[in-house]
């Protein structure tokens, strides 16, 4: 499966939208698409969709990981929104939940997901 990302800038953000499989072959493609919205700074909270992922290996934590410390490196933020149940374990699983601000909506009102 592929993978596709997509995204859309608004006022204090930038959403992200990422849909089918992050893994060792597709990761590169995300790495490249968060490092170029982190270095140009604008706007500094980044929104990561997934709630299109089926799968995300630890190629793809990783790589979510080095932009989240990127990102907060240049005083700005990377949030993860709507994790379908199986990015969620892995999340739960490394400890990553507590790492990433998670959050229910892609819009500006969000709510931080309860970490179960």
């Amino acid at each position: 499966m592929e993978l596709n990302v997509s995204s859309r800038s608004h006022d204090d953000h930038t959403i992200v939208t990422i849909s089918g499989e992050i893994d060792l072959y597709t990761a590169p493609r995300l790495h490249g698409e968060l490092a170029a919205l982190i270095a140009d700074g604008k706007p500094a909270r980044i929104v990561v969709d997934m709630s299109g992922v089926e799968f995300c290996d630890s190629t793809g934590m990783n790589v979510l990981l080095s932009c989240l410390r990127r990102a907060r490196e240049r005083g700005g933020e990377l949030e993860i929104a709507r994790p379908k149940p199986a990015v969620r374990k892995i999340l739960q699983v490394t400890g990553l939940d507590s790492v990433f601000t998670l959050v229910d909506d892609v819009e500006p009102a969000q709510t931080v997901v309860p970490r179960n």
